[in-house]
């Protein structure tokens, strides 16, 4: 039995529908992000099942229980907010107890709770503490805390590390995950950073427009994307616009391009999806590879990013790693494009 499933979900607000026809199965201990920009129905998805919003259609069932129409204190989850929500006038030790008290859990547990709790989250010794007295990574660890002392069959995530600086970010989306699996909870983690949901998650439901454009784990969809958005929106893509005909996919520009197999269709649009990363740079003159000119060079820490613009018009970004003794491009240099057929995608319209 899943521990989570969410049948046809819609929310609508007049004629716009916020989040559309959204189906969703979430197995036991797994964590699963929903990703994408804001206004895509994310946030509305994850408060629906937390229940501070009433879906205007379908179903929300936890370990095959309909709980769609259950007050949000009767769900058995725990959520952690963008903002932490701690009470500034209440110490740790009373912060992470409220849940407990709330519950009407004897007196007599609530200390060894919280004091395990604060202890899973590396927060021992804090318990008389303000918030004011925390920084905002020992904030978030505290509202974390909250919810973990709760032992709840769901918890939720409404991007928690918003608020962080980027180091603390990275610091403290691992520390997240070695909880999430220490503890063996269930979890929906909401986020529009797709660093982050590729480092947490175990499967990525990638959104767009209130639907599920794809959800896989986080190398099905960088590796395989799907849809023009998916290929777009994670990672960086080289998109071209074009055609497949005759066994070959080409360009708007009549430019005959390597692709992978284009199925059976023929005479069809299609858009051709090539990640950076993937594309060998050459000297000009190579065979069987596409001509073209180095007009940006840009650094990218470890990376070198080459913009490199055909006769016929398109311009493709290739990334190298900066090694000691490799070659640097400069602008104007004549270099050639060619990558293996495995590599490139061809996705539909």
């Amino acid at each position: 039995m899943v521990d989570l499933e969410l049948k046809h979900l819609t929310k609508t607000y007049g004629t716009t529908a916020a989040v559309d026809d959204v189906n969703l199965a979430v197995e036991p201990g797994e964590l699963v992000a929903f990703l994408g920009p804001s206004g895509c129905g994310k946030t509305t998805t994850l408060r629906m099942v937390a229940g501070f919003i009433q879906p205007t259609a379908g179903e929300i069932l936890v370990r095959g229980s309909d709980i769609t129409d259950l007050k949000p204190n009767h769900r058995d989850m725990g959520m952690v907010f963008q903002s932490y929500a701690l009470f500034p006038h209440m110490t740790v030790n009373r912060n992470v107890a409220f849940g407990l008290v709330a519950r009407g859990v004897p007196s007599a547990e609530i200390a060894p709770k919280v004091g395990a709790a604060l202890d899973l989250v590396g927060l021992t010794g804090f318990g008389e503490r303000y918030p004011k007295q925390l920084s905002g990574g020992q904030q978030q660890r505290v509202a974390l805390a909250r919810v973990l002392a709760l032992k709840p069959k769901l918890l939720l995530f409404d991007e928690p590390l918003s608020n962080l600086d980027a180091k603390l970010r990275v610091q403290m989306r691992h520390e997240i995950r070695q909880l999430q699996k220490e503890v063996g909870i269930t979890s929906l983690f909401v986020t529009h950073d797709q660093e982050e949901a590729m480092t947490i998650a175990d499967r990525i439901a990638v959104m767009n427009k209130g639907r599920i454009d794809q959800i896989g784990t986080p190398a099905e969809i960088y590796d395989h994307p799907r849809t023009r958005f998916v290929a777009d929106f994670i990672g960086t893509s080289n998109l071209i616009d074009g055609r497949v005909a005759g066994g070959r996919f080409v360009s708007k520009s009549g430019l005959e391009l390597p692709c992978s197999s284009p199925g059976p269709g023929n005479d069809l649009e299609a858009v051709l999806a090539v990640r950076p990363e993937k594309v060998e740079l050459a000297d000009a003159g190579a065979q069987d590879a596409l001509s073209g000119t180095v007009t940006r060079v840009t650094k990218l820490g470890g990376l070198i990013e080459y913009a490199v613009t055909l006769a016929s018009g398109e311009t493709f970004l290739i990334h190298q790693q900066d090694r000691s003794g490799s070659e640097i491009r400069v602008v104007g240099d004549g270099v050639t494009l060619s990558w293996r057929l495995e590599d490139s995608r061809l996705l539909s319209l």
